[in-house]
């Protein structure tokens, strides 16, 4: 049975009549990742909010969403974010309280999800700051998160997430403010999570490098629509609509100039 399963989810804007998502259907299963690719403003994260219960009551939600087989309420939907449903945000800094230092904010956390307390929330905080490869982490629990820059703060959350273990985690460009070693680490985190845990992931990202590395699935998404949901391999290697096309072919013009660069390095530092 999916672990996870969207029918004909819709989000429906009624002072701008009009769809912000239309007929969103998809199942995922534990252990798998579903990488949801698409230009802004296509929906993506709205479907990433609608999973995890934060759309606007302004917004009409019409469809179902089961987890596990149960159905989600906007009460369960506040029972399960955190433990249950990990949700990394893209914008790191609203995730904090300003006026609370990050250790402050982050044993809050252990304690009320997982119950741990003193030394061993310390402990397992900690350890999920190192494996999010942040210097310092003792020192780093005593700052307020204006005080770590955008790219620090978001693996933060990220360490956060991996220590709660959740059933499934939805990522909202996770890496969009990390440099190319920490995309690296966060990924192989995010991948042994799912292998350790069976999690499933569901990774919404601009970086389609990203989502190649690490996405079994691939959803793809335009103007509120999905195009296309299959293998991921299938859909880069053959994809199938012109949109989609048009999405890898930008990402291969875009990223031409940097492998050259790539290329020449190597030939220099390993000379014939």
């Amino acid at each position: 049975m999916p672990f996870i399963e969207i029918k004909n989810l819709s989000v429906h804007d009624p002072i701008q009549q009009k769809d912000l998502v239309a007929n969103i259907t998809f199942t995922l299963h534990r252990q798998r990742c579903l990488g949801v690719i698409g230009e802004s403003g296509s929906g993506k994260s709205t479907v990433a909010k609608a999973l995890i219960g934060l759309i606007p009551p302004s917004l009409e939600m019409i469809g179902t969403i089961l987890f596990d087989g149960e159905k989600l309420t906007s009460q369960t939907s506040q029972q399960w974010r955190g433990k249950r449903i990990g949700y990394i945000p893209q914008d790191a800094m609203n995730a904090f309280n300003p006026i609370e230092t990050i250790g402050h904010q982050i044993l809050e956390t252990f304690q009320r999800h997982l119950g741990l307390r003193g030394k061993e929330g310390t402990a397992h905080a900690i350890t999920g700051l190192e494996r999010v490869h942040l210097n310092n982490p003792h020192m780093l629990m005593k700052k307020y998160p204006h005080e770590l820059s955008g790219g620090m703060l978001q693996r933060v959350v990220i360490a956060i997430t991996i220590m709660l273990s959740p059933d499934v985690i939805i990522a909202d460009e996770p890496t969009a403010s990390l440099d190319a070693y920490n995309r690296r680490e966060v990924i192989t985190q995010l991948q042994r999570l799912k292998e350790e845990t069976g999690a499933a992931l569901i990774i919404i990202s601009h970086d389609l490098g990203v989502v190649q590395a690490i996405a079994d699935e691939l959803l793809v998404m335009h103007q509120g629509k999905m195009l296309e949901h299959r293998h991921a391999k299938e859909i880069f290697t053959s994809p199938e609509h012109p949109q989609t096309r048009h999405l890898l072919e930008t990402r291969l013009r875009l990223s031409a100039p940097l492998e050259a660069l790539r290329q020449q390095k190597r030939v220099r530092a390993f000379p014939c």
